[in-house]
């Protein structure tokens, strides 16, 4: 997937909903954390309590007349009813996340902590309502920047604009009944296009600094990126000594300080690295390094990674232990295109530095932005509102 980098617009147009607001990033979801032996009330067809208390919302969109500006940034003015739609979205979002938690027995709430500084979500939800706005304006600004520009009647934004009326109405809905639905939402047609349009012209933006994959960056600029981010390129012949004895596992040292050794007396380079793949198809144990590894801190064990850098290109090394086994390495010259492996897959260096310079110029403009609230507002403190919730049967 091309765009990493959009990880700072944390929007999800298609549901015409802001997600990803406090600390979605520090915690799983309650499936994924939820043990695989427990079952749920669906599982066991036993009755779902209903819950009643929660959050009196109606309060909270009472303390504001709908057009009173609360805020500005960068001296663009947000007005409450915007403001409270993204309080509003975040905080059921969040609700709801409670919830699936507690089905499987974990106690989460509004006054659990949040992050790794002991602010409780709901401490949080102010942060989190401007932080979401801002990302919204950043976007646009970075867009006006660039001279890219959406109407509403752009193909793109009709698209999706129809895929919503699908979604929310069903086959046959209307635009009038989409404005109808998310209307008792508090989403104002206003910050609904707008919503629509910032997700499209992030990657317009995108394309038109980077290009679609990262293609207008030049290689020195990638290369760079590369050794900022200590990247290596390396391939190798694991001879693995998993689940073997120790007698076993002695033959297997023994056979890898012989390739080694076989490898380092060829002084023709070329002739070494041919013999080096003969070799590795013959030995290798490692059935995911048909084409090598680039890789950066902390993605391989670090015996391999130390035994890379301790390396120049185009040498061959002893053989390195590991909890693997043992790895006659092979360390390459880096290349742009080269297919980086990390934690989320792998990318080509060109995409992720791309990536990565968009990603920094979002960051700069929301730290550049200056934020006014208007006299006496004050984000709404939303255990103020909150009722703990009972359970019927």
């Amino acid at each position: 997937m091309k765009k990493l980098l959009i990880a700072l617009l944390v929007l999800c147009i298609g549901c015409v909903v802001l997600v990803g607001c406090l600390g979605a990033g520090d915690n799983q979801t309650a499936q994924e954390e939820a043990p695989a032996q427990e079952t749920t009330a669906a599982e066991t067809g036993d009755a779902v309590p209903e819950m009643t208390g929660g959050v009196d919302y109606d309060a909270i969109y009472a303390l504001h007349e709908p057009d009173e500006v609360v805020l500005t940034v960068d001296g663009k003015e947000v007005i409450w009813e915007d403001y409270y739609y993204v309080y509003y979205n975040q905080a059921t979002r969040l609700e709801s996340q409670f919830q699936q938690y507690q089905a499987y027995g974990y106690a989460m709430g509004w006054e659990s902590q949040a992050d790794d500084e002991g602010h409780s979500y709901a401490e949080l939800m102010g942060d989190a309502a401007e932080q979401n706005l801002r990302r919204v304006m950043t976007v646009e600004a970075v867009a006006e920047e660039e001279q890219i520009q959406l109407d509403n009647s752009d193909p793109d934004v009709q698209e999706e604009h129809q895929a919503n009326i699908q979604g929310f109405c069903g086959e046959g809905g209307t635009e009038e009944q989409l404005f109808e639905t998310i209307g008792a939402m508090h989403l104002r047609p206003e910050l609904y296009w707008r919503l629509i349009k910032v997700n499209l012209l992030s990657h317009l933006v995108y394309d038109k600094c980077y290009g679609e994959e990262g293609e207008m960056l030049d290689d020195q600029q990638v290369m760079d990126w590369m050794e900022e981010n200590e990247l290596l390129s390396a391939d190798h012949i694991l001879i693995s000594i998993q689940g073997l004895s120790e007698e076993e596992a002695a033959e297997k040292k023994e056979l890898a300080e012989q390739l080694a050794a076989e490898l380092l007396a060829i002084e023709d380079q070329e002739e070494r690295l041919a013999r080096f793949q003969e070799l590795k198809e013959e030995h290798n144990e490692d059935p995911g390094a048909a084409d090598g590894y680039v890789f950066g801190p902390g993605v391989m064990v670090q015996a391999f990674f130390d035994g890379t850098a301790a390396l120049e290109v185009g040498q061959i090394s002893e053989p390195v232990e590991s909890e693997f086994g043992y790895h006659i390495i092979l360390r390459r010259a880096l290349s742009p295109e080269d297919k980086v492996t990390s934690s989320t897959g792998a990318q080509t260096a060109r995409v992720m530095a791309a990536s990565e310079l968009f990603s920094k110029r979002m960051q700069d403009k929301l730290d550049s932005q200056k934020v006014e609230y208007a006299a006496g507002f004050e984000a709404p403190k939303i255990l103020d509102y909150y009722t703990k919730p009972e359970y019927t049967a």
